[in-house]
């Protein structure tokens, strides 16, 4: 279930000097393919939130929702249905696309290993060094990037993404403005990928994407379009707390997949083990008590868990172990794939065992997992997909895929 949409990569935004224009951006419009399927468990694993206490629904309705939000075409427009839905519900699909067709396409090419929450990553680091951050808004230009992502060459990367139904015209306003001195601020996207700061020699790209899609019945076609203006930053990582920003995206990466995995206490210790939330930090009398009796009996719940044995054994990386959950879902109604009419779908998602086993015995520490990133740091995410089928893989540690039948 392949799709065409255009890339346009505006290469007079990046700064200089600055990180170079990645090799595998290209510099003119690009028309490209991308697998629906792929870029639904895109979907499913970047909303799926790092920190979250009870059910996260991101786990589950990319999957059936989005499937009949694109339409026939060759290229990748929504379906007439899809076309009429409210204001509330197409922002909801602008945003989900927004940001998982971008970070699906840049997996590659910037060879990404983890993703992690942008507001995640300020409150861990800042929690970390016993630091207390700025306010940041839940919007405008003080708001924390969506995403810090780690590539394998141990360079973070900044990410801010936005979609719309509105056209490319709307999308320019989305992206905002550099600032212009005299307390004139930047807004919208340039100014909140600038939101953290690294030092240079760990300092990768910085940029704002934004997704227009296209109705069924429009003459114009779906673009993404990436720059990278520069700005003022406000959160900096210094050298020193690099180890903690390496956790951070460790810990995120961890979180997701086992709770896409079922291992909802594991996930909730992961993310955040200092405490309650990941922002928790030692501090002294009565308040100090109750954040090291909360640790204690989350890592209780976590023991528990794990020995309970939970999930069962998914068959998804050849010669693995993974345990986690499979689903078959029957479709609202028929999809439309090829020549076949899809009915089905079934989803599984698997955390590797032999790494569930090493988090029990050694991972339920507060400390930088930098003495596990040998077995369990991530490793370069990747998805692979076919015609009727894709799969989301991060190394051995954990995959999810989706197949239509």
């Amino acid at each position: 279930m392949d799709r065409k949409i255009d890339v346009v990569i505006d290469k007079s935004t990046w700064p200089v000097p600055g990180p170079a224009f990645p090799n595998k951006f290209h510099t003119a419009r690009r028309t490209v393919t991308v697998n629906i399927p792929g870029v639904l468990l895109t979907i499913g694993y970047l909303t799926t939130p790092a920190s979250v206490v009870g059910v996260s629904l991101s786990e589950y309705w990319a999957w059936v929702r989005y499937l009949h939000a694109i339409s026939s075409r060759d290229d990748l427009t929504l379906s007439d249905d899809f076309a009429s839905l409210d204001a509330h519900q197409k922002t909801i699909l602008s945003d989900d696309f927004g940001m998982g067709l971008p970070i699906y396409w840049l997996l590659d090419k910037l060879d990404i290993q983890s993703v992690c929450d942008g507001r995640y990553f300020i409150d861990f680091v800042a929690a970390s060094i016993g630091a207390t951050t700025k306010k940041i808004s839940k919007r405008g230009p003080r708001k924390s990037p969506d995403f810090v992502a780690l590539d394998e060459q141990g360079r973070f990367h900044v990410i801010e993404c936005k979609g719309t139904q509105s056209g490319t015209e709307y999308r320019s306003k989305q992206f905002g403005n550099v600032g212009l001195g005299r307390g004139i601020g930047a807004t919208g996207a340039i100014a909140q990928k600038n939101t953290i700061s690294f030092p240079r020699a760990k300092s990768g790209q910085k940029l704002a994407c934004g997704l227009c899609l296209e109705t069924y019945q429009s003459a114009s076609k779906s673009s993404l379009k990436i720059i990278d203006p520069d700005e003022e930053e406000q959160f900096t990582v210094t050298g020193s707390s690099i180890v903690y920003a390496r956790d951070a995206t460790i810990r995120s990466t961890l979180a997701k997949t086992l709770r896409l995995s079922g291992f909802a206490a594991s996930s909730d210790f992961v993310t955040a083990p200092r405490g309650a939330t990941p922002s928790s930090q030692a501090t002294t009398g009565f308040r100090e008590e109750l954040r090291r009796s909360t640790v204690v009996k989350k890592r209780e719940r976590v023991r528990s868990e794990l020995q309970d044995k939970i999930g069962r054994t998914v068959d998804i990386i050849h010669g693995e172990e993974l345990r986690g959950r499979e689903a078959t879902i029957d479709l609202p109604k028929p999809v439309i794939v090829g020549s076949k009419e899809v009915r089905q779908i079934v989803v599984r998602q698997g955390f590797n065992a032999r790494i569930l086993t090493d988090i029990s015995e050694r991972g339920l520490i507060e400390e930088p997992l930098e003495d596990l990133s040998a077995d369990i740091a991530p490793d370069r995410i990747k998805v692979m997909a076919e015609e009727q089928a894709a799969q989301l893989k991060i190394g051995n540690l954990f995959a999810s895929e989706i197949e239509l039948l």
